[in-house]
């Protein structure tokens, strides 16, 4: 019956169009009618990128057992690639056909070549260090050299004239394999989600990486291995999150990163730097460079890479560093340099430096030409043959300089070398009094095997413990006499291990 009414209005959207709403508000991935979105089933040898292609945002898919080889991949948004035990991502073909000739097997019908760079950074004896490609006999990197003659046993020659690979090794019965692909993960996408994947073997360029998110505002890396990619493992972005991985024997560096708001946490980040990079220049654990603030590095394990372990450069602001494990790095443990308002707290730090330059570098914690550094609540030990303390290193690096208002307190500092220093030093004859009244010292713990021993260097002077407490440092320090005994030191079981085979 007509009552001459007009319909009452929905006061509420019809339910699914409210469901949808929900779903784009909580920033999901959203497909017909609010359905969850597909996951997509991939094989060795399907084609990733046709598929992700073909889905949606927000389409997730699983990479099945087995080697998944020479894909680079292009995610849409919010897309989440996951591994099952035992999958892997690579950037390498095998090689299975050789001819023997002499001493040495040649592989034919070699045409990839990537990106050269860095080559004038190449450290003696690493002739070919800038040269992306990489050849590995059963998962262990060979040494790339120039020539066809120096080819020998662990040897290996790129003529990328002749379209030929020469090897030194006998590869019967050996699994060998080179890198071509340069990059396993790049794009613009956004909260794009990797997880238990192992990603190895890609020829990416020095200072370029094999998971890229950079680009691509929060990405997230989990529970993987990345590992034997000839430039950097990952480099982080915008609210990057890169969580529970074990970054393993990268050629160049395990992780990279720059921009605002990324967590770097709970990774086990080792043996980084086979390539044969000027760790001096850069290299090793990981750097973070041109950040805005918001980054955090907590709590890795980062030890026994080929530089240094941590390290912040150029233009890094409120980068926090903390309650990481740093041990046995060739160069410095934790390097923050031309940069500002850094903190670096409750850190173990111990055992690194054996490879430093000398002078005040090799440092458990180097803060090189930068301001506004608080070094607090620290644990750092410092060995018997080499390296040194807490070193704060001013140059003539304008806008950075002088290195002032940095601040090392409430450490505990052992040190078992007695040619190790703590203190503040420039190479700037002028701004030694400036930097000597611009930094502090207090609150530290100190264990020395005696308690006489000049280990500052203040005001371009060496200095015992009453020489450095008359310049009005060292306030409410104290020295120990005697040297405590040496725990070992090793990672805490912190990342699954499943896909390395």
């Amino acid at each position: 019956m007509d009552t001459g009414r007009a319909p009452h209005p929905r006061r509420h959207a019809p339910r699914p169009a409210r469901l949808a709403a929900a779903i784009l508000l909580a920033g999901l991935p959203l497909t017909a009618a609010g359905a969850e979105p597909p996951t997509v089933s991939l094989r060795p040898g399907a084609d990733i990128q046709a598929a992700v292609d073909r889905h949606p945002p927000g389409a997730r898919f699983r990479l099945e057992a087995g080697v998944h080889r020479l894909h680079s991949i292009v995610p849409k948004d919010r897309n989440l690639f996951e591994g099952a035990p035992g999958a892997v991502l690579s950037g390498a073909r095998r090689l299975t056909a050789f001819v023997h000739r002499g001493p040495v097997w040649i592989a034919r019908g070699q045409t990839q070549k990537g990106r050269v760079n860095a080559a004038e950074f190449c450290r003696a004896g690493f002739p070919r260090c800038a040269h992306p490609e990489d050849l590995f006999i059963d998962d262990a990197p060979m040494l790339h050299v120039g020539s066809r003659s120096a080819v020998g046993p662990g040897r290996w020659f790129f003529d990328y004239d002749a379209d030929e690979i020469v090897i030194g090794d006998d590869p019967t019965g050996r699994i060998v394999e080179t890198s071509v692909i340069p990059r396993a993960f790049g794009g613009t996408a956004s909260g794009v989600v990797i997880q238990a994947l192992t990603i190895e073997k890609y020829a990416a360029p020095i200072q370029a990486a094999a998971v890229d998110a950079e680009f691509g505002p929060g990405w997230t890396i989990r529970n993987s291995v990345l590992r034997l990619n000839h430039g950097v493992g990952v480099n982080a972005g915008n609210g990057s999150r890169i969580l529970d991985n074990r970054i393993l024997d990268n050629g160049h560096a395990g992780f990279s990163g720059s921009g605002t708001d990324f967590l770097i946490a709970g990774n086990e980040i080792a043996r980084n730097g086979y390539a044969g990079v000027d760790f001096h220049w850069e290299g090793g654990g990981g750097k973070v460079t041109e950040s805005g603030g918001g980054g955090l590095i907590r709590g890795n394990c980062v030890h026994d890479n080929v530089g240094a372990g941590i390290w912040a450069d150029i233009d890094v602001h409120r980068l926090v560093i903390e309650n990481n494990l740093v041990f046995g790095n060739a160069d410095n443990g934790i390097t923050y340099e031309i940069s500002y308002d850094g903190v670096i707290r409750n850190n173990r730090v111990a055992d690194n430096g054996q490879r430093g330059q000398g002078w005040f570098w090799g440092a458990q914690i180097l803060i090189s030409s930068a301001q506004g550094v608080k070094v607090y609540g620290n644990d750092i030990d410092v060995p018997g043959g080499y390296g040194n303390a807490v070193t704060v290193v001013s140059q003539d690096r304008v806008p950075y300089t002088p290195a002032v208002g940095n601040e090392i307190f409430d450490n505990r500092i052992v040190i078992r070398n007695v040619n190790a220093r703590i203190g503040a030093v420039t190479d700037v004859d002028a701004d030694n009094a400036v930097v000597a009244a611009g930094n502090r010292l207090y609150g530290n713990r100190y264990h020395l095997a005696d308690p006489g021993e000049r280990i500052w260097f203040w005001n371009d002077a060496e200095a015992d413990w009453d020489a450095i407490r008359a310049q009005g440092q060292e306030m409410g320090s104290v020295v120990h006499a005697g040297i405590p005994q040496k725990t070992p030191l090793s990672c805490p079981s912190m990342a699954p291990t499943d896909n390395v085979r």
